[in-house]
């Protein structure tokens, strides 16, 4: 078991509850994707899950052991964070940077070696930018930043992957290429774990989904289940409907907010 999180709770000092029991357990090999409105505290949930944040109450086991009982080394052997945003200050190269994620493997005192370059190119070609690997990481897109982002993730070999909406700064298709992705690295034994404002995203990728509603309660289980009409509505306040779209066999989500026009 990768994760194991017991009745997990975080308040900001000024006594404001973001999540509230939140329990779950994630074997490896594993997909769970977690839903939430604006400002529900899916990131502030991500934080404590990659150790940035320490909850307020309940507990979190990574691999087996208390997450706040490894180091950050460790911690950085067993997952890969991927951040919503990340500020870029310094001119890297592209390569350089995803580089950056063979931090856990290398030696405290030791240079990255051919092999670990090799490892990022290929990162870099799984998610399509290899051409950007001399680029500097302050010169390319928020969209691209975002792949290179996850690049360096999969440079850690991690044994899972957390994933705050990496679709968010994407075209359509690079949307597609993320969840193409997650399905790839599940294949290859790596759990994921994603966030995402897109209901369409659980449908897609099945396996475990999470709905994180504005009061901090996290519900958790099979997609199916999850990721129903009664669930979504009330979450995103809106219409919201679940159809079978009988050529690609499969289910969308779809809202009834706009209706196409018929013309004149």
């Amino acid at each position: 078991m990768i994760y194991d999180v017991r009745g997990l709770r975080f308040a900001y000092p000024n006594g404001h509850q973001v999540i509230n029991d939140a329990s779950f357990t994630l074997d490896e090999g594993e997909v769970l994707t977690i839903l939430g409105p604006n400002g529900a505290g899916k990131s502030t949930l991500f934080n404590c899950l990659a150790n940035i944040r320490r909850p307020t109450g309940g507990e979190i086991l990574l691999g087996g052991s208390p997450m706040d009982k490894l180091s950050v080394k460790e911690v950085a052997g067993l997952i890969g964070y991927v951040q919503q945003t990340h500020i870029a200050v310094f001119d890297y190269t592209v390569i350089y940077f995803v580089m950056m994620g063979r931090a856990a493997r290398v030696g405290v005192f030791s240079r990255p070696k051919a092999e670990d370059r090799a490892i990022a190119m290929q990162a870099l070609e799984t998610l399509g930018i290899a051409h950007l690997a001399e680029r500097p990481y302050t010169a390319i897109s928020g969209g691209e930043r975002q792949l290179v982002l996850i690049a360096r993730a999969l440079t850690q070999q991690p044994k899972a992957i957390l994933l705050d909406e990496p679709t968010s700064h994407l075209d359509f298709g690079r949307s597609t290429l993320i969840l193409e992705l997650v399905r790839e690295l599940q294949a290859k034994g790596y759990s994921v774990i994603m966030t995402t404002h897109d209901p369409n995203h659980a449908v897609l990728l099945g396996e475990k989904a999470a709905l994180l509603d504005r009061s901090g309660i996290l519900r958790v289980g099979p997609a199916e289940e999850i990721v129903t009409e009664e669930n979504l509505r009330p979450l995103y306040r809106s219409e919201l409907h679940i159809v079978d779209i009988e050529s690609l066999s499969r289910r969308a989500c779809l809202s009834a907010a706009l209706r196409q026009s018929t013309g004149n």
